[in-house]
């Protein structure tokens, strides 16, 4: 089901494996495969373990094959891999036909798809420091706030996380503009 192939560019192995005829539609598996380009193999299977998606244990077996394809076939260290590629193409598509009224049939297509990964190896992977994780010290923000205040500056406007201090009127009114056609759009159900 899975082929492995390796070729060498500038002293760097990419190895490719490919799934073919998966009995899920293309759409909903490239849900799966978009989130993983350029990521880490380690990452891109601890990410894939807790998605919640259809397509997810089909393309964690592909690339764990992709995994082992490396390994066994190339003598690659699986620290050094990352996804280079991952592509999703449309299949054949099977033929059902389900009885509708008056003896007519209605189609079902059922629609296959292929997977395409390459991977890349790099470097050593590093230990990765998460920025999302580091505490914020609310004593900055109370003395920014007092400071604003002692020099009588006026903080920039913002609307949710987006600031409008180097925009100019021009840009400010296109906003204004483009928030009331969003307003009063016709198809948002009245």
């Amino acid at each position: 089901m899975a082929q492995a192939k390796a070729t060498t560019t500038k002293s760097l192995k990419v190895i490719t494996a490919h799934a073919r005829d998966l009995r899920i539609a293309p759409r909903k598996i490239r849900l799966v495969t978009n989130l993983l380009k350029g990521m880490h193999v380690g990452d891109a299977l601890v990410q894939l373990q807790h998605l919640n998606k259809k397509g997810a244990p089909i393309v964690a077996k592909l690339i764990k094959s992709a995994i082992a394809n490396a390994q066994n076939n190339f003598s690659l260290d699986p620290e050094t891999l990352y996804i280079k590629t991952i592509t999703t193409d449309m299949g054949r598509m099977m033929k059902r036909y389900f009885p509708r009224a008056r003896g007519s049939a209605f189609v079902i297509r059922r629609k296959l798809s292929h997977v395409n990964v390459v991977l890349e190896e790099r470097g050593k992977a590093s230990k990765r420091k998460f920025a999302f994780f580091k505490k914020e010290d609310k004593t900055e923000t109370t003395t920014s706030v007092d400071q604003q205040e002692a020099t009588n500056t006026k903080p920039a406007k913002t609307l949710g996380n987006k600031s409008q201090v180097g925009k100019t009127e021009e840009q400010i009114k296109m906003n204004k503009v483009q928030n009331k056609r969003r307003l009063f759009n016709r198809k948002a159900g009245e």
